[in-house]
């Protein structure tokens, strides 16, 4: 009896060990890196992004994501040129990004966001469509989240003044604050401009 529990016991663990054995030399194979570039997509249709890893890898992409080579797929003369988007190197520069500091460190306790969308400050979309496109560079919450005011940074690299987005922020109930890029207020002054009445 005992040498039929041995064998038994034998039997299934060498099942199980062939099994793994099959299933290692499967991720094996599938995990090398030429296996990966050179599988066939779906449906035989060639896949742009498989292309820019494989170029990746044998380094034929430039600093700014662009593919150095051609690609092996010709286009046609109608359809439309593909360019690869290129990320920001920095999210807020210049004076918006130092009135984004001035606020944060002014406001301890309240939260500043950058490069909010008008729309994005109504409860309803009824407004003029063109003008709820437009942003402003920060807008500054409150602890409970709600909307104290939206600032502008007039300058070079700031918005103009522009009435009709006063109006719409007053229409709303939220204080724009147009703030120079050349004279920014003091962190302990932002307090001050913000819930002054």
């Amino acid at each position: 009896m005992a040498y039929l529990g041995v064998l038994a016991v034998l039997v299934i663990g060498g099942i199980g060990l062939f099994v793994w054995y099959r299933m290692y030399q499967n991720i094996v194979q599938s995990g090398s890196p030429d296996s990966l570039s050179s599988r066939k997509p779906r449906g035989g249709v060639n896949n742009s992004l498989e292309e820019f890893i494989a170029a990746y890898r044998h380094g034929k992409v430039a600093a700014n994501g662009v593919v150095v080579s051609a690609p092996t797929t010709a286009a046609t003369p109608d359809a439309p040129a593909v360019t690869v988007p290129v990320r920001r190197d920095h999210f807020l520069s210049g004076a918006v990004k130092l009135a984004f500091f001035v606020c944060k460190a002014g406001l301890k306790d309240h939260h500043v966001f950058a490069h909010v969308q008008l729309a994005a400050l109504a409860a309803d979309s009824a407004s003029d469509a063109a003008l709820a496109r437009g942003s402003v560079d920060l807008v500054v919450c409150n602890p409970a989240m709600s909307v104290v005011a939206a600032i502008d940074v007039i300058g070079p690299e700031g918005h103009t003044s522009d009435a009709t987005k006063a109006d719409y922020l007053r229409s709303l109930g939220i204080r724009y604050l147009r703030l120079s890029a050349k004279a920014l207020p003091k962190p302990e002054e932002i307090r001050a401009l913000l819930y002054r009445m």
